[in-house]
Protein backbone atom coordinates (compact mmCIF):
# COMPACT_ATOMS: atom_id res chain seq x y z
CA UNK A 1 0.00 0.00 0.00
CA UNK A 2 0.65 3.23 -0.85
CA UNK A 3 0.73 5.70 1.82
CA UNK A 4 0.48 9.37 0.37
CA UNK A 5 1.77 12.33 2.37
CA UNK A 6 0.83 15.78 2.35
CA UNK A 7 3.23 18.21 1.45
CA UNK A 8 4.05 20.33 4.71
CA UNK A 9 2.96 23.75 4.11
CA UNK A 10 5.30 26.59 3.34
CA UNK A 11 6.30 28.66 6.06
CA UNK A 12 6.09 32.84 5.28
CA UNK A 13 9.32 34.24 6.22
CA UNK A 14 8.88 36.84 9.40
CA UNK A 15 7.88 39.93 8.93
CA UNK A 16 10.54 42.28 9.74
CA UNK A 17 10.35 44.28 12.73
CA UNK A 18 11.66 47.77 13.23
CA UNK A 19 14.78 48.63 15.72
CA UNK A 20 15.27 51.98 17.11
CA UNK A 21 15.11 54.62 13.97
CA UNK A 22 14.49 52.13 11.81
CA UNK A 23 10.88 51.75 9.79
CA UNK A 24 9.19 48.93 7.83
CA UNK A 25 8.60 50.56 4.22
CA UNK A 26 5.74 49.14 2.39
CA UNK A 27 6.64 49.12 -1.22
CA UNK A 28 4.62 49.88 -3.96
CA UNK A 29 6.21 47.76 -6.67
CA UNK A 30 4.90 47.13 -10.31
CA UNK A 31 4.03 43.46 -11.13
CA UNK A 32 6.87 42.16 -13.00
CA UNK A 33 9.58 44.65 -11.63
CA UNK A 34 12.63 43.78 -9.36
CA UNK A 35 12.75 45.28 -6.36
CA UNK A 36 16.60 44.54 -5.14
CA UNK A 37 17.14 44.28 -1.26
CA UNK A 38 12.96 44.44 -0.21
CA UNK A 39 10.97 40.91 0.81
CA UNK A 40 7.80 40.09 -0.73
CA UNK A 41 4.89 39.67 2.69
CA UNK A 42 2.53 36.86 1.56
CA UNK A 43 -0.15 38.20 4.00
CA UNK A 44 0.02 42.55 3.35
CA UNK A 45 1.00 40.79 -0.08
CA UNK A 46 3.35 43.65 -0.58
CA UNK A 47 7.03 44.27 -0.75
CA UNK A 48 8.72 45.50 2.66
CA UNK A 49 11.98 47.39 3.33
CA UNK A 50 13.57 47.62 7.13
CA UNK A 51 16.44 50.25 7.55
CA UNK A 52 16.50 54.00 8.83
CA UNK A 53 15.96 55.54 4.98
CA UNK A 54 15.44 53.68 1.82
CA UNK A 55 18.27 52.68 -0.60
CA UNK A 56 18.25 55.06 -3.93
CA UNK A 57 17.23 51.88 -5.91
CA UNK A 58 13.65 51.55 -3.92
CA UNK A 59 13.18 55.07 -3.63
CA UNK A 60 10.82 54.96 -6.35
CA UNK A 61 8.74 52.70 -5.20
CA UNK A 62 7.68 54.35 -1.80
CA UNK A 63 4.15 54.78 -0.98
CA UNK A 64 2.91 57.57 -1.91
CA UNK A 65 0.77 60.16 0.78
CA UNK A 66 -2.70 58.77 1.07
CA UNK A 67 -2.37 55.14 -0.94
CA UNK A 68 -3.04 51.71 -0.10
CA UNK A 69 0.45 51.18 0.41
CA UNK A 70 1.01 54.19 2.90
CA UNK A 71 -2.05 53.14 4.85
CA UNK A 72 -0.93 49.54 5.76
CA UNK A 73 2.69 51.25 5.94
CA UNK A 74 1.30 53.08 9.03
CA UNK A 75 -0.65 50.31 10.52
CA UNK A 76 2.78 48.13 10.63
CA UNK A 77 4.54 51.14 12.36
CA UNK A 78 2.29 52.43 14.18
CA UNK A 79 3.11 56.56 13.49
CA UNK A 80 2.02 58.53 10.33
CA UNK A 81 3.80 59.12 7.50
CA UNK A 82 4.31 62.73 6.04
CA UNK A 83 1.34 64.15 4.58
CA UNK A 84 0.98 65.41 0.60
CA UNK A 85 2.25 68.92 -0.48
CA UNK A 86 0.46 71.48 -2.88
CA UNK A 87 -0.29 74.65 -3.46
CA UNK A 88 -2.78 76.30 -1.37
CA UNK A 89 -6.15 76.71 -2.69
CA UNK A 90 -8.25 79.23 -1.45
CA UNK A 91 -12.31 77.52 -1.46
CA UNK A 92 -14.78 79.56 -3.85
CA UNK A 93 -18.05 80.59 -1.73
CA UNK A 94 -20.16 77.46 -3.37
CA UNK A 95 -17.61 75.14 -2.34
CA UNK A 96 -17.77 76.24 1.07
CA UNK A 97 -21.88 76.50 0.65
CA UNK A 98 -21.68 72.60 -0.32
CA UNK A 99 -19.19 71.75 2.79
CA UNK A 100 -21.56 73.36 5.19
CA UNK A 101 -24.78 71.52 3.68
CA UNK A 102 -22.23 68.21 4.33
CA UNK A 103 -21.62 69.02 8.22
CA UNK A 104 -25.19 70.03 8.82
CA UNK A 105 -26.39 66.48 7.63
CA UNK A 106 -23.18 65.16 9.55
CA UNK A 107 -24.23 67.15 12.56
CA UNK A 108 -28.11 66.30 12.41
CA UNK A 109 -26.99 62.16 12.88
CA UNK A 110 -27.69 61.65 9.55
CA UNK A 111 -25.76 58.34 7.64
CA UNK A 112 -25.17 60.48 4.34
CA UNK A 113 -25.48 63.67 2.81
CA UNK A 114 -25.58 63.33 -1.68
CA UNK A 115 -23.44 65.81 -3.57
CA UNK A 116 -25.07 66.18 -7.24
CA UNK A 117 -23.77 69.79 -8.20
CA UNK A 118 -23.56 70.82 -11.68
CA UNK A 119 -20.00 69.02 -14.10
CA UNK A 120 -16.89 71.55 -13.21
CA UNK A 121 -18.54 73.04 -9.81
CA UNK A 122 -15.69 72.08 -7.69
CA UNK A 123 -17.36 69.24 -6.07
CA UNK A 124 -13.54 67.37 -4.72
CA UNK A 125 -12.51 70.68 -2.73
CA UNK A 126 -16.40 70.85 -1.18
CA UNK A 127 -16.26 66.92 -0.58
CA UNK A 128 -12.86 67.39 1.31
CA UNK A 129 -13.73 70.25 3.45
CA UNK A 130 -17.03 68.33 4.05
CA UNK A 131 -15.33 65.63 5.11
CA UNK A 132 -13.02 67.54 7.88
CA UNK A 133 -16.00 69.04 9.00
CA UNK A 134 -17.76 65.79 9.95
CA UNK A 135 -14.90 64.57 11.78
CA UNK A 136 -14.49 67.80 13.59
CA UNK A 137 -18.18 68.05 14.49
CA UNK A 138 -18.68 64.10 15.28
CA UNK A 139 -15.10 62.61 15.90
CA UNK A 140 -12.91 60.30 14.35
CA UNK A 141 -9.34 60.32 12.44
CA UNK A 142 -10.19 58.45 9.02
CA UNK A 143 -11.73 59.15 5.64
CA UNK A 144 -11.93 56.90 2.65
CA UNK A 145 -11.90 58.48 -0.81
CA UNK A 146 -13.13 56.16 -3.84
CA UNK A 147 -12.14 57.92 -6.85
CA UNK A 148 -13.15 56.99 -10.88
CA UNK A 149 -10.46 55.19 -13.08
CA UNK A 150 -8.03 56.11 -14.56
CA UNK A 151 -6.42 56.23 -11.42
CA UNK A 152 -2.88 57.56 -12.66
CA UNK A 153 -4.85 60.85 -13.03
CA UNK A 154 -7.84 60.28 -10.31
CA UNK A 155 -6.07 59.62 -7.79
CA UNK A 156 -2.69 62.22 -8.04
CA UNK A 157 -6.11 64.68 -8.63
CA UNK A 158 -7.72 63.55 -5.04
CA UNK A 159 -4.33 63.94 -3.32
CA UNK A 160 -3.45 67.54 -4.32
CA UNK A 161 -7.03 68.75 -3.59
CA UNK A 162 -6.50 67.13 -0.44
CA UNK A 163 -3.21 68.57 0.43
CA UNK A 164 -4.61 71.83 -1.28
CA UNK A 165 -7.03 72.75 1.20
CA UNK A 166 -5.08 70.92 4.03
CA UNK A 167 -5.63 67.22 5.19
CA UNK A 168 -6.31 68.58 8.58
CA UNK A 169 -4.17 65.81 10.52
CA UNK A 170 -6.67 63.17 9.37
CA UNK A 171 -5.41 59.95 8.31
CA UNK A 172 -7.01 59.59 4.02
CA UNK A 173 -7.08 56.81 2.01
CA UNK A 174 -7.82 56.86 -1.82
CA UNK A 175 -8.27 54.01 -3.84
CA UNK A 176 -10.26 53.09 -7.09
CA UNK A 177 -13.49 50.80 -7.01
CA UNK A 178 -11.15 48.12 -8.16
CA UNK A 179 -9.06 48.49 -5.50
CA UNK A 180 -11.73 48.06 -2.76
CA UNK A 181 -11.46 44.10 -2.65
CA UNK A 182 -7.73 45.13 -1.22
CA UNK A 183 -10.45 46.44 1.88
CA UNK A 184 -11.78 43.43 2.50
CA UNK A 185 -11.00 40.81 4.49
CA UNK A 186 -10.93 37.14 3.81
CA UNK A 187 -14.32 36.91 5.91
CA UNK A 188 -15.89 39.23 3.84
CA UNK A 189 -15.81 42.31 6.41
CA UNK A 190 -14.18 45.40 5.96
CA UNK A 191 -10.31 45.21 7.66
CA UNK A 192 -10.64 48.86 8.54
CA UNK A 193 -13.10 50.62 9.41
CA UNK A 194 -13.95 54.16 8.11
CA UNK A 195 -15.22 57.25 9.96
CA UNK A 196 -16.58 59.41 6.59
CA UNK A 197 -16.18 57.54 2.96
CA UNK A 198 -16.37 60.01 0.21
CA UNK A 199 -17.74 57.94 -2.71
CA UNK A 200 -16.90 60.37 -5.94
CA UNK A 201 -18.61 59.38 -9.41
CA UNK A 202 -20.82 57.44 -6.94
CA UNK A 203 -23.23 56.60 -10.03
CA UNK A 204 -20.67 53.92 -10.69
CA UNK A 205 -22.81 52.01 -7.69
CA UNK A 206 -25.69 52.18 -9.46
CA UNK A 207 -25.76 48.46 -10.57
CA UNK A 208 -25.20 45.25 -9.08
CA UNK A 209 -21.42 43.90 -9.44
CA UNK A 210 -18.63 42.85 -7.47
CA UNK A 211 -17.48 46.59 -6.90
CA UNK A 212 -21.12 47.78 -5.82
CA UNK A 213 -20.49 44.80 -3.14
CA UNK A 214 -17.37 45.45 -1.89
CA UNK A 215 -18.16 49.26 -1.70
CA UNK A 216 -21.66 48.59 0.45
CA UNK A 217 -19.68 46.54 2.64
CA UNK A 218 -16.73 49.10 3.26
CA UNK A 219 -19.60 51.89 4.11
CA UNK A 220 -21.62 49.24 6.25
CA UNK A 221 -24.91 49.37 3.90
CA UNK A 222 -26.51 47.50 6.25
CA UNK A 223 -25.31 48.71 9.36
CA UNK A 224 -27.69 50.97 11.79
CA UNK A 225 -26.57 54.69 11.01
CA UNK A 226 -24.40 54.93 14.28
CA UNK A 227 -22.27 51.84 13.43
CA UNK A 228 -21.63 52.89 9.90
CA UNK A 229 -19.16 55.56 8.42
CA UNK A 230 -20.67 58.98 6.79
CA UNK A 231 -21.19 58.71 2.97
CA UNK A 232 -20.58 61.65 0.99
CA UNK A 233 -22.41 60.18 -2.32
CA UNK A 234 -20.24 62.89 -5.28
CA UNK A 235 -21.47 63.09 -8.63
CA UNK A 236 -23.03 65.32 -11.46
CA UNK A 237 -24.58 62.48 -13.36
CA UNK A 238 -26.72 60.20 -10.19
CA UNK A 239 -28.60 57.91 -12.86
CA UNK A 240 -30.88 57.70 -15.60
CA UNK A 241 -33.97 56.84 -13.27
CA UNK A 242 -34.35 56.40 -8.93
CA UNK A 243 -33.72 53.33 -9.15
CA UNK A 244 -29.71 53.40 -9.96
CA UNK A 245 -29.18 55.40 -6.84
CA UNK A 246 -28.72 52.35 -4.81
CA UNK A 247 -25.66 54.24 -3.55
CA UNK A 248 -28.32 56.00 -1.23
CA UNK A 249 -30.04 53.05 0.21
CA UNK A 250 -29.58 53.55 3.72
CA UNK A 251 -29.81 57.21 3.49
CA UNK A 252 -33.55 56.51 1.73
CA UNK A 253 -34.41 53.74 4.64
CA UNK A 254 -33.01 56.96 7.42
CA UNK A 255 -35.49 59.21 6.01
CA UNK A 256 -38.75 56.89 5.91
CA UNK A 257 -37.16 55.54 9.33
CA UNK A 258 -36.93 51.99 8.51
CA UNK A 259 -33.85 49.71 8.59
CA UNK A 260 -31.57 49.64 6.20
CA UNK A 261 -32.61 45.84 5.18
CA UNK A 262 -35.72 46.70 3.91
CA UNK A 263 -34.36 49.25 1.53
CA UNK A 264 -31.22 46.37 0.15
CA UNK A 265 -33.35 45.62 -2.54
CA UNK A 266 -33.21 49.19 -3.85
CA UNK A 267 -35.92 49.39 -7.00
CA UNK A 268 -38.50 46.98 -5.43
CA UNK A 269 -38.66 49.27 -2.37
CA UNK A 270 -39.24 52.33 -4.84
CA UNK A 271 -41.88 50.53 -6.62
CA UNK A 272 -43.87 49.71 -3.79
CA UNK A 273 -43.65 53.14 -2.85
CA UNK A 274 -45.23 54.73 -6.28
CA UNK A 275 -42.44 54.70 -8.38
CA UNK A 276 -42.86 53.76 -11.95
CA UNK A 277 -39.91 50.96 -12.01
CA UNK A 278 -39.91 47.08 -13.09
CA UNK A 279 -36.84 44.93 -13.28
CA UNK A 280 -35.83 44.23 -16.91
CA UNK A 281 -32.55 40.87 -17.22
CA UNK A 282 -32.18 41.60 -13.40
CA UNK A 283 -31.86 45.61 -13.64
CA UNK A 284 -34.71 47.89 -13.14
CA UNK A 285 -35.89 50.06 -14.97
CA UNK A 286 -38.94 52.33 -16.30
CA UNK A 287 -42.39 50.39 -16.27
CA UNK A 288 -43.96 50.47 -19.69
CA UNK A 289 -46.01 52.92 -19.25
CA UNK A 290 -43.53 55.31 -17.74
CA UNK A 291 -41.25 54.80 -20.84
CA UNK A 292 -43.43 56.49 -23.02
CA UNK A 293 -44.02 59.01 -21.07
CA UNK A 294 -41.78 61.62 -20.36
CA UNK A 295 -44.24 63.43 -17.45
CA UNK A 296 -44.64 60.30 -15.39
CA UNK A 297 -41.10 60.17 -15.39
CA UNK A 298 -40.26 63.92 -14.32
CA UNK A 299 -42.82 62.84 -11.90
CA UNK A 300 -41.21 60.01 -10.14
CA UNK A 301 -37.83 61.55 -10.18
CA UNK A 302 -39.28 64.34 -8.28
CA UNK A 303 -41.12 62.61 -5.77
CA UNK A 304 -37.59 60.78 -5.21
CA UNK A 305 -35.51 63.47 -4.72
CA UNK A 306 -37.84 65.65 -2.95
CA UNK A 307 -37.52 62.80 0.26
CA UNK A 308 -34.04 64.02 0.75
CA UNK A 309 -34.20 67.73 -0.61
CA UNK A 310 -37.58 68.13 1.75
CA UNK A 311 -36.23 66.85 4.62
CA UNK A 312 -34.87 68.82 7.48
CA UNK A 313 -31.99 69.36 7.06
CA UNK A 314 -31.80 68.56 3.20
CA UNK A 315 -29.92 65.44 2.27
CA UNK A 316 -29.64 66.29 -1.55
CA UNK A 317 -27.46 69.53 -3.26
CA UNK A 318 -27.96 70.50 -6.94
CA UNK A 319 -26.51 73.64 -8.28
CA UNK A 320 -26.67 74.35 -12.10
CA UNK A 321 -23.15 75.64 -12.94
CA UNK A 322 -23.60 79.47 -13.23
CA UNK A 323 -21.43 79.86 -16.78
CA UNK A 324 -24.47 78.08 -18.44
CA UNK A 325 -24.69 74.74 -20.52
CA UNK A 326 -21.81 74.33 -22.78
CA UNK A 327 -22.79 74.92 -26.46
CA UNK A 328 -22.99 71.95 -28.42
CA UNK A 329 -23.88 71.43 -32.16
CA UNK A 330 -23.95 69.25 -34.73
CA UNK A 331 -21.09 68.66 -37.62
CA UNK A 332 -21.63 66.92 -40.70
CA UNK A 333 -18.94 65.24 -42.82
CA UNK A 334 -19.01 65.55 -46.67
CA UNK A 335 -17.90 62.00 -48.11
CA UNK A 336 -16.48 61.59 -50.83
CA UNK A 337 -18.31 59.30 -53.41
CA UNK A 338 -15.61 56.69 -52.83
CA UNK A 339 -16.14 56.94 -48.80
CA UNK A 340 -19.83 56.71 -49.24
CA UNK A 341 -20.10 54.02 -51.14
CA UNK A 342 -17.41 52.21 -48.81
CA UNK A 343 -19.89 53.58 -45.90
CA UNK A 344 -23.20 52.37 -47.28
CA UNK A 345 -21.19 49.16 -47.91
CA UNK A 346 -20.44 48.44 -44.45
CA UNK A 347 -23.80 49.95 -43.46
CA UNK A 348 -25.38 46.93 -45.79
CA UNK A 349 -23.24 44.32 -44.04
CA UNK A 350 -24.27 45.74 -40.85
CA UNK A 351 -27.93 45.42 -41.30
CA UNK A 352 -27.66 41.82 -42.72
CA UNK A 353 -25.62 40.55 -40.20
CA UNK A 354 -27.57 42.28 -37.40
CA UNK A 355 -30.86 40.86 -39.29
CA UNK A 356 -29.16 37.29 -38.51
CA UNK A 357 -27.96 37.90 -34.91
CA UNK A 358 -31.92 39.15 -33.94
CA UNK A 359 -33.68 36.19 -36.20
CA UNK A 360 -31.35 33.97 -33.37
CA UNK A 361 -31.66 36.31 -30.75
CA UNK A 362 -27.89 36.01 -30.43
CA UNK A 363 -27.02 39.19 -28.21
CA UNK A 364 -23.48 38.76 -28.29
CA UNK A 365 -23.17 38.71 -32.00
CA UNK A 366 -25.55 41.71 -32.47
CA UNK A 367 -23.16 43.50 -30.45
CA UNK A 368 -20.31 42.60 -31.82
CA UNK A 369 -21.62 43.37 -35.33
CA UNK A 370 -22.80 46.93 -34.04
CA UNK A 371 -19.70 46.98 -32.30
CA UNK A 372 -17.67 46.74 -35.79
CA UNK A 373 -19.67 48.96 -37.37
CA UNK A 374 -19.15 52.07 -35.25
CA UNK A 375 -15.46 50.87 -35.37
CA UNK A 376 -15.15 50.95 -39.38
CA UNK A 377 -17.59 53.84 -39.64
CA UNK A 378 -15.28 56.09 -37.10
CA UNK A 379 -12.39 55.36 -39.16
CA UNK A 380 -13.76 56.89 -42.60
CA UNK A 381 -14.02 59.87 -40.53
CA UNK A 382 -10.46 59.98 -39.31
CA UNK A 383 -9.52 62.09 -41.74
CA UNK A 384 -11.80 64.92 -41.35
CA UNK A 385 -11.66 64.89 -37.43
CA UNK A 386 -7.60 65.04 -38.19
CA UNK A 387 -7.98 68.35 -40.42
CA UNK A 388 -10.63 70.06 -38.24
CA UNK A 389 -8.85 69.71 -35.08
CA UNK A 390 -5.72 70.99 -37.27
CA UNK A 391 -7.52 73.96 -38.05
CA UNK A 392 -8.45 74.91 -34.54
CA UNK A 393 -4.88 74.43 -33.88
CA UNK A 394 -3.92 77.08 -36.47
CA UNK A 395 -6.61 79.39 -35.06
CA UNK A 396 -5.00 79.16 -31.44
CA UNK A 397 -7.17 76.59 -29.96
CA UNK A 398 -6.12 73.75 -27.56
CA UNK A 399 -8.73 70.91 -28.70
CA UNK A 400 -9.73 68.00 -26.94
CA UNK A 401 -11.19 64.51 -29.55
CA UNK A 402 -13.15 62.52 -27.72
CA UNK A 403 -13.81 58.97 -28.83
CA UNK A 404 -14.84 55.66 -27.39
CA UNK A 405 -12.88 53.02 -29.44
CA UNK A 406 -8.69 52.79 -29.00
CA UNK A 407 -7.37 50.89 -32.26
CA UNK A 408 -9.92 52.09 -34.74
CA UNK A 409 -10.50 55.56 -33.31
CA UNK A 410 -8.15 57.06 -30.73
CA UNK A 411 -5.26 55.70 -31.75
CA UNK A 412 -5.58 56.74 -35.59
CA UNK A 413 -6.29 60.23 -34.62
CA UNK A 414 -3.11 60.88 -32.47
CA UNK A 415 -1.00 59.31 -34.65
CA UNK A 416 -2.29 61.02 -37.95
CA UNK A 417 -2.17 64.22 -35.62
CA UNK A 418 1.55 63.78 -34.60
CA UNK A 419 2.45 63.06 -38.56
CA UNK A 420 1.21 66.54 -39.24
CA UNK A 421 3.69 67.74 -36.75
CA UNK A 422 0.91 68.75 -33.98
CA UNK A 423 1.64 67.11 -30.58
CA UNK A 424 -0.68 65.11 -28.93
CA UNK A 425 -1.72 64.45 -25.37
CA UNK A 426 -2.98 60.59 -25.31
CA UNK A 427 -4.85 59.76 -22.33
CA UNK A 428 -7.00 56.58 -23.66
CA UNK A 429 -5.66 52.83 -23.80
CA UNK A 430 -4.62 52.59 -19.84
CA UNK A 431 -1.47 54.45 -19.75
CA UNK A 432 0.69 54.48 -16.44
CA UNK A 433 1.82 58.10 -17.38
CA UNK A 434 -1.87 59.39 -17.76
CA UNK A 435 -1.59 62.23 -15.30
CA UNK A 436 1.70 63.45 -17.10
CA UNK A 437 0.00 63.56 -21.11
CA UNK A 438 -3.07 65.48 -19.19
CA UNK A 439 -0.55 68.01 -17.91
CA UNK A 440 1.49 68.40 -21.27
CA UNK A 441 -2.01 69.42 -22.70
CA UNK A 442 -2.72 71.67 -20.09
CA UNK A 443 0.38 73.55 -20.00
CA UNK A 444 -0.17 73.66 -23.95
CA UNK A 445 3.04 71.56 -24.41
CA UNK A 446 0.82 69.51 -26.65
CA UNK A 447 -2.65 71.21 -28.27
CA UNK A 448 -4.52 68.23 -28.66
CA UNK A 449 -5.84 65.92 -26.13
CA UNK A 450 -7.35 63.19 -27.23
CA UNK A 451 -9.19 60.61 -24.67
CA UNK A 452 -11.65 58.12 -24.39
CA UNK A 453 -12.10 58.48 -20.30
CA UNK A 454 -15.49 60.58 -19.28
CA UNK A 455 -14.62 61.44 -15.68
CA UNK A 456 -12.83 62.28 -13.32
CA UNK A 457 -10.33 64.36 -15.04
CA UNK A 458 -9.88 68.30 -16.25
CA UNK A 459 -8.81 69.71 -19.04
CA UNK A 460 -9.72 73.47 -19.21
CA UNK A 461 -8.34 76.59 -19.11
CA UNK A 462 -6.59 78.47 -16.17
CA UNK A 463 -6.55 74.85 -14.11
CA UNK A 464 -5.02 76.07 -10.69
CA UNK A 465 -2.63 72.80 -10.78
CA UNK A 466 -1.06 71.46 -7.94
CA UNK A 467 2.52 72.65 -8.03
CA UNK A 468 0.63 76.42 -7.83
CA UNK A 469 0.71 77.43 -11.41
CA UNK A 470 -2.13 77.37 -13.92
CA UNK A 471 -2.74 76.23 -17.01
CA UNK A 472 -2.70 77.71 -20.22
CA UNK A 473 -5.57 80.22 -21.11
CA UNK A 474 -5.80 78.78 -24.59
CA UNK A 475 -9.52 78.74 -25.45
CA UNK A 476 -10.78 74.83 -25.75
CA UNK A 477 -12.87 73.36 -28.28
CA UNK A 478 -14.10 69.93 -27.93
CA UNK A 479 -14.81 67.21 -30.28
CA UNK A 480 -17.09 64.32 -30.29
CA UNK A 481 -15.36 61.96 -33.10
CA UNK A 482 -18.51 59.36 -32.20
CA UNK A 483 -21.61 60.36 -31.00
CA UNK A 484 -22.18 59.25 -27.43
CA UNK A 485 -25.07 56.38 -26.75
CA UNK A 486 -25.38 57.11 -23.22
CA UNK A 487 -26.33 60.99 -21.82
CA UNK A 488 -24.60 60.22 -18.74
CA UNK A 489 -21.22 59.76 -20.50
CA UNK A 490 -21.88 62.50 -22.98
CA UNK A 491 -22.73 64.94 -20.15
CA UNK A 492 -19.82 64.40 -18.09
CA UNK A 493 -17.34 63.71 -21.26
CA UNK A 494 -18.23 67.38 -22.20
CA UNK A 495 -17.64 68.43 -18.47
CA UNK A 496 -14.17 68.35 -18.85
CA UNK A 497 -13.62 71.18 -20.25
CA UNK A 498 -16.57 73.00 -19.50
CA UNK A 499 -16.02 73.11 -15.96
CA UNK A 500 -14.56 76.20 -13.25
CA UNK A 501 -15.99 78.98 -15.43
CA UNK A 502 -14.18 77.84 -18.12
CA UNK A 503 -17.11 77.67 -21.71
CA UNK A 504 -15.63 75.10 -23.92
CA UNK A 505 -18.21 74.62 -27.20
CA UNK A 506 -18.38 71.25 -28.60
CA UNK A 507 -19.02 69.65 -31.99
CA UNK A 508 -20.51 66.27 -33.14
CA UNK A 509 -18.91 64.82 -36.03
CA UNK A 510 -21.10 62.92 -38.56
CA UNK A 511 -21.21 61.31 -41.73
CA UNK A 512 -24.39 63.30 -44.23
CA UNK A 513 -26.64 61.54 -45.10
CA UNK A 514 -25.98 58.33 -42.98
CA UNK A 515 -27.59 56.85 -40.00
CA UNK A 516 -25.01 58.32 -37.77
CA UNK A 517 -26.33 62.11 -38.99
CA UNK A 518 -29.50 61.33 -37.19
CA UNK A 519 -27.84 59.42 -34.32
CA UNK A 520 -25.94 62.98 -33.77
CA UNK A 521 -29.19 65.43 -34.20
CA UNK A 522 -30.88 62.80 -31.63
CA UNK A 523 -28.29 63.27 -28.97
CA UNK A 524 -27.57 67.10 -29.30
CA UNK A 525 -31.28 67.09 -29.05
CA UNK A 526 -31.81 65.45 -26.00
CA UNK A 527 -28.66 66.86 -24.56
CA UNK A 528 -29.96 70.30 -25.26
CA UNK A 529 -32.49 69.80 -23.43
CA UNK A 530 -31.90 67.92 -20.15
CA UNK A 531 -28.22 70.40 -20.03
CA UNK A 532 -29.10 72.06 -16.89
CA UNK A 533 -30.60 68.97 -14.96
CA UNK A 534 -29.37 66.29 -13.16
CA UNK A 535 -31.40 63.68 -13.34
CA UNK A 536 -30.57 61.96 -17.22
CA UNK A 537 -33.57 60.07 -19.07
CA UNK A 538 -32.70 56.67 -21.46
CA UNK A 539 -34.71 58.09 -24.39
CA UNK A 540 -31.70 59.38 -26.22
CA UNK A 541 -29.96 55.94 -25.71
CA UNK A 542 -33.52 54.23 -26.83
CA UNK A 543 -33.69 56.26 -29.61
CA UNK A 544 -30.50 55.96 -31.05
CA UNK A 545 -30.33 52.04 -30.78
CA UNK A 546 -33.64 52.30 -32.54
CA UNK A 547 -31.95 53.98 -35.56
CA UNK A 548 -29.12 51.15 -35.47
CA UNK A 549 -31.93 48.69 -35.24
CA UNK A 550 -30.46 47.69 -32.07
CA UNK A 551 -33.52 48.66 -29.77
CA UNK A 552 -33.84 44.45 -29.51
CA UNK A 553 -31.01 44.47 -27.75
CA UNK A 554 -30.78 43.98 -24.02
CA UNK A 555 -30.34 47.92 -22.88
CA UNK A 556 -27.69 47.10 -20.01
CA UNK A 557 -25.45 45.30 -22.54
CA UNK A 558 -26.03 47.68 -25.03
CA UNK A 559 -25.43 50.41 -22.63
CA UNK A 560 -22.26 48.76 -21.45
CA UNK A 561 -20.87 48.76 -25.05
CA UNK A 562 -21.47 52.53 -25.13
CA UNK A 563 -19.72 53.23 -21.60
CA UNK A 564 -17.24 51.28 -22.36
Amino acid sequence: MVTSRRRPAHKAAPRPTAGSGERVWVLDVPHRTSAPGATWDRKLRSHLYLGRELPATLAPFAAKPYSYQQWVEDEVNGTPSPSAVAAPKAPRAEQLRAAQFIATAAHHKMRAAALFDDVGMGKTISAVLGAKSVLADRGGVSVLVIVDRPVAITIPSWRASIAAVGDGGYRWLICSPDQLKKLIAANGRPKFSFDVVIADEAQNFRHDSQRTTYMRRVTKMLAPPGKAPFLIAVTATPGHHPGEWRYLSSLFAQVHGESPAEWDDFGARLVQAGIPLERCFGKWQWSGEATGSPALQAKAVGAGRRWLTDHDPPLLLHRDSPWGPAPIDGLGVELTPAEQARYDLEWGEFRQEMGVARTGSDTARGLAALLRFRQKAGMIRVPYTVELAAAYVDRGYQVLIAAEMVTTAAGPLADALEERGIAVARIFGGRPDAEEQRLRFQRGHAPVCVFTTTTAISLHANEHLSDGTYASAAPRIGLFHQPRYSGIAARQTIGRAHRDHQVCPWFLLYSEGTVEERAAATMVQRLLVTAASVDGDTSTFDTIAELFGAQWLPSETLAAQALG
